[in-house]
Formats: C-alpha cells, structure tokens, sequence
C-alpha cells in the first residue's frame, strides 16, 4: 500500500513539473501571443480598441470595445479589417456581442468589408449614430444590432444579407429610409417596430415571411410595396401605420396573421389575392376608412371581428 502511495505521489509530481515547464516557457517569449490573450490597438479613427485572440496559429481576432470601458466614443469609428502586433498580422473576423453599446459618443461607424459577423446589440443604444456602413461579407443583420439609435436616419443594408433579426433597428426615431438587397428572405420579429419616421418600404421579390409586429408602430409609414414571393405575413406586423392608405397583397400570400393591420386609421383599400387561405382576428380593427372589404372565397380560417370597426 506504502510503495502504490508513493507511486501516485511520483507521479504527480511529474505531472505538476511539466506543468510548471509549460508556464514558464509561456512566458520566456514576450512576444508570443496565445488564445484568449488580449491586444490593444490604436483604430484608422485614433481610438484605441480591445481585441481577443480567437485563434493563435491562423492570426484571428474578436473585437470587443474600446480599450478604456468607459469610453464612450468621440465621432467617427472605423473598424478595420486587420491588426498588427507584434510582427504579426492579425485578421479581425467578427464582433463581439453589445461590444459598444450604450456609446453615446460614436456618430458614425465603418466596418471593414472583410469582417463576417457582427453579433448581436453591437451597436445598440449608441444615440448619437447617424451613419454606417455595413460589411458586404455578412448575411444576417442581428438581433438589436441598431435598436434604439434614435439619430439614425437612413441606412443600406448589403447585399447578401437574408435575415434581419429580431428588433434589429426597434425605435430608431428619426430612420426615414432603408435600403435593402435583393438578397433579403426575412423580416424578423419586430424589426423595426417603433420607427416613427420610416416613410416608405419595397420589400425586394424573395421576401417570403414578415414576421409579428415588423413594421409594427410605423406611423409615418405611407407605402409598402409587397413581393410576390411574400407568403406570410404576422400578427400586428402593421398594427398603427396610420398613415398607410392602401394595401395590395401579392398572390402567393397564404397567411395574414392576428391583428396584422389594426390601427391603420388612413386604410382605404386592400387588394386580397386569391391565394389567401388564412386571416387572423382583429385583422382590421379600427380601420374606420376601409370601406367594402371582402375576403376571396378561398379563405377557409377567419378569426373573430376581422373588420370589427370598419365602414
């Protein structure tokens, strides 16, 4: 029993000197970058920024913020697409999540075509933003990556995005225009909900889903021009555009949720297709100007008070 003790004990002590070999050559190279260190470097804009080593032997970096967390910027950012450091140079392939949200003090920002992914609520909050531009690389525009930017005012979303995540410009106040690609498939879950300056939208032909309360709250919204690859449209997904006149669904609409246009005060007319099989309750609630709809004899699901308060 003594000599299996002292056995383990040998052995440990093997383990804990390579162990200890290891640390100590980790630190003989000052110049050896790791996975998880950090490197700091001064932005094309002369902020400093804070950047994460993703993978050591392919040079991949994250970004995270500024270098001084309580920074809150001071006017143009650009982001660049690699760093050098130490030698080496250091590719910047994404983001990190709400990494300068709340930065009352950026006013316009430039992300490098070369980066891919621009996570989630980067930029959220970020009240003084009036400008961006977005890498042509990416392929979904995140969740709150721009909410509440209450200074932006129009923005074009590259081509190849298909995806605009939930609440992805929610409450931008003063956002007048949007561009968006033809590669576009999806609007998500109350994308631009609460912006109350958004004029007009043409949704580019492949769009097939508008997801609940999208455009929900639009009140300066007058126009929406709908593809024909549009499919289904959610609840409240219109709900208080009051100042949208007329609505012409394409053909290939199948589904038109709870509530998806209540609220629309200025409605006069809606175009149903023939394809329509499904419309939810309250679909038209207080819609006090639409006068003589009727829904096409295909529809084999109505919800309760469709056009509960219309002419």
């Amino acid at each position: 029993m003594l000599l299996r003790k002292n056995g383990l004990v040998s052995l440990c002590l093997v383990f804990a000197g390579f162990w200890l070999l290891a640390v100590a050559c980790h630190h003989t190279d000052p110049d050896e970058v790791f996975y998880g260190d950090t490197i700091r470097a001064v932005s094309p804009t002369g902020q400093t920024l804070k950047y994460v080593v993703r993978n050591a032997n392919t040079c991949q970096l994250e970004l995270y913020g500024f270098g001084d967390k309580s920074f809150q910027g001071d006017g143009p950012l650009e982001i660049p697409g690699s760093v050098n450091y130490k030698g080496r140079t250091y590719s910047v392939e994404s983001i990190h999540k709400k990494a300068f949200r709340g930065c009352s003090g950026i006013t316009s920002v430039s992300v490098d075509d070369s980066i891919a992914t621009v996570s989630k609520g980067v930029f959220k909050r970020c009240s003084s933003l009036r400008s961006v531009h977005l890498p042509a690389s990416i392929k979904k525009i995140e969740k709150s990556l721009f909410a509440r930017c209450e200074s932006l005012e129009s923005i074009d979303i590259p081509d190849g995005v298909e995806v605009i995540g939930d609440a992805a410009f929610r409450k931008c106040r003063r956002l007048e225009s949007i561009g968006l690609p033809s590669s576009l498939r999806r609007v998500q879950y109350e994308a631009f909900y609460g912006c109350v300056s958004l004029r007009s939208v043409n949704l580019p032909d492949g769009v097939d889903t508008v997801s609940q309360r999208a455009f929900g709250n639009c009140q300066s919204l007058s126009e929406i021009i709908l593809p024909q690859s549009l499919l289904f449209v959610g609840d409240n997904a219109f709900m208080g555009c009051e100042k949208l006149t007329s609505v012409r669904l394409p053909d290939s609409v199948a589904w038109i949720g709870d509530a998806a246009f209540c609220g629309c005060i200025s409605l006069r007319s809606v175009r149903f297709p023939q394809s329509l099989r499904h419309v939810g309750s309250w679909c038209f609630w207080s819609c006090p100007r639409l006068a003589g709809a009727k829904l096409p004899p295909g529809v084999v699901e109505v919800g309760d008070n469709v056009f509960s308060d219309t002419q």
